[in-house]
């Protein structure tokens, strides 16, 4: 919206959750600058800024105060990072590979989608270099990969299809602790521990509050996923693997509410677990409705695939738990975590943003996360420690172990 004062920009954006103007900053997943690089639009939007910049993935605006919460998730398609300091980085990208380029026939940078096939032969570099890499993501302008502390980044691929690769120590990135994750609901929140099996004509649906047995006066808090069928026609829920106790017993809202299901399988690597529903209940994959975006709730509309033109990074995502409510994201990196490299087998992940106002959505292990098509893309894993980002397994890898969405309500027998 060009030709705004300082004052009416205040005004009218300092509220909203994803700032529109009258161009993208995201072109086919890739941040660009404004037409023309002309930034006045940018440099308007808040009061105090004395720069802005397009540094992927954030539009990185920085400024001598900050603006009042709650602060924009988006600006012109791009996730917005504030900063008050001149030279902070707004994201840990890590250490930029200096040894050779990698697939150089390949222009991932400006004229190539992100890929399986990109992906795969990215994962078969590594593997041909012997260097054992624990994850490679794609965050729409260059590659990110953890690799092993002794590894020499001097050594490692300086680019990948004409695109940089940065490469972060495992012991700078660890991934957090499965008992830590859960151990109870978060403190000085609102959340809903409704019992929905005693609502009257109510089935059971994404985002419901699970949680473990009691072991030792602890229990595991996690949130209900999608509602699947195997090849069979057997039906079935997903939950997140380590919000469970050896038994695989499944309760709702707590151990002191109903028995819901037990644990009949988990999925290798992928924190994922299929749950058998008891005899009586009922679930259908919609969201709870909420007044002000979706009156009806949302109608889960099939399984979105990793890829482009269906998935891209900046695409715009939502999630509904019981903690927050809806939270609205947006997708950072896509790419995969890597389970046995010398055989190139990985499971499909994505880096997110999800927020609802500025309240946390790291305990919402489980819950299914879905794009503007209303398709799922992922299942929430784990919130990074001291950063916004959050993992979340691919469901497309339900479909690579025989489970296909389910789309109407089904009672369980």
């Amino acid at each position: 919206m060009p030709g705004l004062g300082a004052d009416a920009s205040q005004n009218h954006f300092s509220r909203s959750r994803k700032i529109e103007l009258s161009y993208s900053l995201v072109q086919a997943g890739r941040a660009t600058t404004p037409p023309l690089g002309d930034f006045t639009d940018l440099l308007r939007l808040f009061p105090t800024t004395f720069d802005v910049s397009v540094t992927p993935p954030y539009l990185v605006i920085r400024v001598r105060q900050l603006p009042p919460r709650p602060w924009p998730l988006t600006v012109a398609g791009l996730p917005v990072d504030f900063r008050i300091d001149e030279l902070e980085e707004s994201f840990q990208r890590g250490r930029l590979g200096r040894g050779p380029r990698a697939l150089g026939q390949l222009d991932l940078h400006t004229k190539l989608d992100y890929s399986p096939d990109m992906l795969h032969r990215a994962v078969l570099v590594f593997r041909d270099l012997e260097v054992e890499i624990r994850d490679i993501f794609w965050f729409g302008g260059f590659w990110q990969i953890s690799v092993p502390d002794e590894s020499d980044i001097k050594q490692l691929p300086m680019s990948i299809a004409n695109s940089p690769v940065f490469y972060q120590k495992l012991s700078e990135v660890p991934d957090p602790d499965p008992p830590a994750l859960h151990i109870e609901p978060p403190q000085g929140i609102e959340y809903d521990n409704k019992v929905y099996t005693e609502s009257t004509n109510a089935p059971l649906r994404p985002g419901i509050m699970l949680t473990s047995s009691d072991s030792q006066r602890t229990f595991k808090t996690t949130t209900s996923g999608i509602l699947v069928a195997n090849n069979a026609g057997e039906h079935f829920i997903t939950v997140s693997t380590h919000g469970f106790n050896k038994d695989g017993l499944v309760y709702h809202p707590n151990p002191k509410g109903t028995l819901i299901g037990k644990v009949v399988l988990s999925l290798p690597d992928t924190d994922i677990s299929i749950v058998k529903l008891n005899a009586g209940l009922r679930y259908v994959n919609e969201t709870f409705r909420t007044a002000a975006a979706q009156p009806q709730g949302i109608r889960n509309n099939g399984i979105s695939p990793d890829y482009a033109p269906r998935l891209r990074t900046f695409d715009p995502l939502i999630m509904d738990k019981p903690f927050t409510g809806r939270s609205e994201g947006i997708v950072m990196g896509v790419g995969a975590r890597i389970t046995d490299l010398k055989a190139a087998k990985y499971v499909l992940h994505q880096w997110s943003i999800l927020e609802n106002r500025d309240l946390s959505v790291g305990s919402s292990c489980g819950s299914p996360i879905l794009n503007a098509a209303d398709q799922v893309v992922g299942l929430f894993r784990f919130k990074k420690t001291k950063s916004d980002l959050c993992l979340a397994v691919s469901a497309i890898e339900l479909r690579n172990f025989g489970y296909e969405i389910c789309n109407d309500e089904q009672a369980f027998i």
